[in-house]
């Protein structure tokens, strides 16, 4: 598998990802043994990443994730992300939400931690420039001091 470091992270990162979301339904829906063996036939493909989302089959994706990863105990680099609600306490959501995915996913940290809400002109959870800039990137920044992801970032969707 040919691996490319990832942005200014340093991680070396497999150029396919193990996307845990709802599309094809096994990471939110499948059998646990389907589960199991598909990530188990990605490690040996040389996967290296899984990403995964609490709003990926409401929390089944990380919860899932983490137990096939419990089983496998494989070396690998996870990441997961925040979507904050159209009525937000921008610190308290991301440090509740990322409480709740590492419960979920079995692990005291996340390799990445990332905003997943677009960025554009502020409306229902779109939200502006500014308010990434001031609120979301120091709650972000605290939980990674915390030690509880060791990176930070986001989704890229929007403006």
């Amino acid at each position: 598998m040919e691996m490319r470091r990832f942005g200014r992270t340093g991680l070396e990162v497999s150029v396919l990802t193990f996307g845990c979301g709802a599309v094809g339904g096994l990471m939110t829906r499948g059998a646990p043994a389907d589960q199991e063996r598909a990530v188990a036939r990605a490690l040996e493909a040389g996967v290296n990443h899984f990403d995964t989302a609490p709003a990926y089959g409401d929390g089944a994706s990380e919860q899932n994730l983490g137990r096939v990863l419990a089983t496998l105990k494989p070396d690998v680099i996870v990441s997961t992300k925040v979507r904050l609600g159209a009525q937000r306490n921008v610190a308290a959501d991301i440090a509740a939400s990322l409480e709740a995915s590492l419960r979920r996913l079995g692990r005291d940290h996340v390799d990445l931690f990332q905003l997943h809400n677009a960025i554009g002109a502020p409306s229902g959870q779109t939200m502006s420039a500014d308010e990434v800039l001031g609120d979301v990137v120091p709650a972000l920044a605290r939980a990674r001091e915390q030690g509880k992801t060791r990176h930070i970032g986001f989704t890229a969707i929007g403006e």
